[in-house]
């Protein structure tokens, strides 16, 4: 395929994208790149692309010549995801007659069960920051935690998502284009509260400069409060964000309105976190001597 076509095809899949899906910019990021490189390895028209080509790219991309090095079989989940989608897209337009993904199956991915903290690990971590000179970072800790926010969630906060009276947090256009309103615990309004008596943020609840905070300096504020507190995990926004699912699923709260709070689409997904809570209580039971 020649290189201006094969701009022009990735360009209108890419405001695809943006306007139709509505995808966030990370999944873009991700698609972007998954199919470009599908077409530097089969130099193909989309027309042209069969079945067979698309498993030549896969079986390819499982021993490592596409990327250079090994993929695991999430990687290759995940390009065939992003080939399935640009192909849908392709059959939409009428660029093809019929989809190369079909039959392609995603390979079996084990589920990892999340990595969480103990509420004590977590109220050493908030507790870290000085409320007087870190109230911000302290803050968007509280804020990831007790709301089971998403990074890219938390810097997409605005002034008007952010109620103090009742107290909740509105998540526009969450993973998948799902909003969804998430009560704000008591415990953590008087923190809230002072934050926005204090910085009056104007357009976005957690600003720079008048911009939205980047996700990387969201992980630096993590990490910080990790060594700060001691802790030796392997810690990361979504961390929080996993122990408060399983903090509520350990205070027998709902599977269902787990799934709700944190925003999944799918209740398997929301479901790993009943065996996490299982895993916590055999360690329990262990404890117990006679």
């Amino acid at each position: 395929m020649r290189k201006i076509e094969a701009v022009v095809i990735l360009k209108t899949f890419e405001d695809y994208l943006v306007h139709v899906r509505r995808s966030s910019d990370n999944t873009i990021k991700a698609y972007m790149k998954d199919i470009s490189r599908f077409f530097e390895y089969i130099d193909k028209m989309p027309a042209e692309i069969s079945r067979g080509d698309v498993e030549s790219f896969v079986k390819a991309l499982s021993k490592g010549e596409i990327t250079g090095g090994k993929v695991t079989e999430a990687t290759i989940s995940r390009y065939i995801s992003s080939l399935k989608v640009f192909f849908d897209y392709m059959m939409l337009i009428g660029a093809v007659k019929e989809n190369p993904t079909d039959r392609i199956r995603h390979p079996r991915l084990r589920k990892k069960i999340p990595s969480f903290l103990t509420i004590e690990e977590v109220r050493k971590m908030i507790n870290t920051y000085n409320e007087e000179r870190e109230l911000k970072h302290k803050a968007i800790l509280a804020m990831l935690y007790f709301c089971g926010l998403r990074v890219s969630e938390l810097c997409n906060l605005t002034v008007e998502d952010v109620s103090l009276y009742p107290a909740y947090v509105k998540v526009m256009m969450g993973k998948g284009n799902k909003d969804r309103l998430v009560p704000l615990s008591e415990n953590v309004v008087p923190l809230i509260e002072k934050y926005v008596n204090k910085y009056a943020p104007r357009a976005y609840f957690f600003e720079h400069n008048g911009r939205p905070l980047v996700p990387s300096t969201v992980f630096r504020i993590v990490k910080r409060a990790a060594n700060r507190a001691g802790i030796m995990k392997d810690i990361h926004p979504h961390t929080l964000r996993h122990s408060f699912a399983t903090h509520l699923i350990m205070n027998n709260v709902n599977v269902k309105i787990v799934q709700e709070l944190l925003g999944h689409s799918n209740l398997s997904t929301t479901s790993i976190y009943l065996h996490v809570a299982d895993k916590e209580k055999f360690d329990a039971v262990k404890r117990l001597v006679i």
